[in-house]
């Protein structure tokens, strides 16, 4: 499904009321949300296409911050919808990667101490010893 630049400059609009610039990141609009990150999502989220359609018809001539406080309170479906559009588009921007100081998933180290003994929460039990019943042999099974 094909947007027109009219209605990626209103995705672009509402997606800067979830994502506004700040702290040295990117809007959502500069981070081209309505454009390539809209491609990247809807080739793998076709689905969402036709209510983005919807919602976008509905958002048109209208404050966009209006929009999605109408959305928040009466359509939660909608809402969630293009919040997840919006911040997917948002981290496949690689600018936005940079800016966030996140290079990917990469391997590391396993520690080899477990981290369930780290704040002493089971020192308890580990001190209390082990507590069970003994379960009879199967040659005393029968």
């Amino acid at each position: 499904m094909n947007f027109n630049s009219t209605e990626r400059s209103i995705l672009a609009a509402l997606a800067d009321i979830f994502i506004p610039a700040g702290d040295g990141k990117p809007s959502a609009s500069e981070a081209d949300v309505a454009g390539e990150g809209l491609n990247a999502i809807l080739a793998v989220r076709p689905d969402l296409a036709n209510g983005l359609k919807q919602i976008l018809d509905a958002a048109s001539g209208r404050d966009a911050a209006e929009v999605v406080a109408e959305l928040k309170s009466k359509d939660s479906a909608s809402f969630d919808a293009l919040g997840e559009l919006v911040a997917g588009a948002y981290f496949v921007n690689p600018q936005v990667l940079v800016a966030l100081g996140y290079d990917g998933q990469n391997p590391r180290p396993i520690d080899s101490t477990p981290d369930y003994l780290d704040d002493g929460l089971l020192q308890s039990v580990i001190d209390r010893g082990p507590v069970y019943r003994a379960t009879l042999a199967k040659s005393e099974a029968g």
